[in-house]
């Protein structure tokens, strides 16, 4: 990731989207929550899966879930996505990776493929929009 010094500066032409960034690595966390912030997404923080699964359950609105595929707690990242996936279909996820096989794995849960790391924050804006218009595009 880029440091805070030589960031680029976050396009800001998003509506107000909700995003959870579910990552277990806080420093990576809290920088790309801040990026997505900067970029107008609102943005829900969660260091584990339970955490995840308790924002999606509270009723909130939410448009997308940047998942760490290796997240820690009670359920896996990929038995995660799967269940989000059926349990909260106008959820868009994008899963992120480290390894090679979690790759392989995630390539079968996204519409858009795994995004692998290190990524940039541009690169999930990027993904986040094209989920968004995939999903009023279709019929």
């Amino acid at each position: 990731m880029p440091s805070r010094t030589a960031k680029a500066a976050p396009p800001r032409d998003v509506a107000a989207e909700t995003v959870i960034v579910a990552e277990s690595d806080i420093l990576a966390r809290m920088v790309l929550a801040e990026y997505l912030r900067e970029c107008g997404y609102e943005v829900v923080e969660a260091a584990t899966s339970d955490d995840v699964l308790a924002v999606l359950r509270s009723g909130r609105s939410i448009e997308v879930v940047l998942l760490d595929a290796q997240i820690s707690g009670g359920v896996a990242g990929f038995t995660l996505a799967r269940q989000i996936r059926e349990s909260f279909p106008g959820t868009e996820i994008v899963l992120t990776f480290g390894i090679a096989k979690a790759a392989q794995k995630a390539g079968e849960i996204c519409d858009d493929g795994p995004l692998e790391r290190p990524y940039h924050p541009q690169e999930i804006v990027k993904r986040i929009k094209r989920l968004r218009q995939s999903r009023t595009q279709k019929p």
